[in-house]
């Protein structure tokens, strides 16, 4: 799958304190996201298929990437909050910035023609924060699961 790419792509770029190693593992793990971002089920390898309770309904990801420790890529299948994103790509590039690191977070296809764009912008710079505030400090900001989450996570994570 190949985004659409234009130079308007959303990208923000984040600095941690802490290692690469680490910051992967934030993006990398279902119940790190899950307390950064959203509640997440699923895989989180090269090829996996990654769940997230997404507002009123449900994102699905292909994992296209996850390269330990510099980069994670997610091809976003379907959407259902937000169906602007089907066919957009998220990528969290990593570099080693002294003893910390550097991220640059790219959402190919986000852009501002896009009717979803100032809110998806406004969300992306929270859960940015959000991810630095989990890495670097412990706890994150994410979005508050409610009853549904238990039961959707066990439909997607069978013991």
């Amino acid at each position: 799958m190949t985004p659409s790419t234009t130079t308007e792509d959303f990208r923000a770029t984040k600095t941690f304190t802490s290692d690469p190693d680490t910051v992967f593992s934030a993006l990398t793990d279902i119940d790190a996201l899950t307390d950064w971002w959203v509640p997440a089920a699923g895989g989180v390898g090269a090829g996996d298929t990654l769940r997230f309770l997404f507002g009123n309904g449900e994102l699905v990801l292909l994992v296209g990437e996850a390269d330990r420790p510099d980069r994670v890529r997610w091809d976003v299948l379907a959407c259902e909050p937000v169906p602007d994103w089907v066919g957009t790509a998220i990528t969290f590039d990593l570099a080693a910035a002294g003893t910390g690191t550097d991220l640059r977070f790219r959402h190919q296809g986000l852009n501002p023609g896009l009717e979803c764009f100032d809110d998806c912008h406004a969300g992306c710079t929270h859960y940015l924060a959000s991810l630095v505030d989990f890495v670097d400090q412990g706890t994150g900001r994410p979005a508050d699961p409610d009853e549904r989450f238990a039961a959707w996570r066990a439909e997607h994570n069978p013991s």
